[in-house]
C-alpha cells in the first residue's frame, strides 16, 4: 500500500493523481485545517499552565491521616 500526504497553504481547483495510482482502487480523504490559534501548543503543559493562580497552597496540602477511628481489628 502507498500513502501520499500533501499540504496545501492555498488549495488548487484541482489535485493531480499520480500515475502509480491511477485505474487503481483509491480511498481519498479531505480535511479542512484551522489556521494556527495564537497559543503556544494545544496540549495538557498548554492547559495547566494557563489555569489561574487561585487558592492558597495549604488548600491543595494532604489531610493528616487519623486512622479508621472507633474501628477494632479481631485477633
Amino acid at each position: 500500500m502507498q500513502a501520499i500526504r500533501q499540504y496545501f497553504e492555498d488549495a488548487p481547483a484541482a489535485v493531480a493523481i499520480p500515475e502509480s495510482m491511477r485505474h487503481q482502487r483509491l480511498l481519498v480523504i479531505m480535511q479542512m485545517q484551522e489556521p494556527p490559534s495564537n497559543r503556544l501548543s494545544s496540549g495538557l503543559k498548554a492547559l495547566l499552565s494557563s489555569m489561574p493562580n487561585v487558592g492558597e497552597e495549604t488548600d491543595f496540602s494532604r489531610q493528616p491521616d487519623s486512622g479508621r477511628g472507633d474501628v477494632a481489628w479481631e485477633s
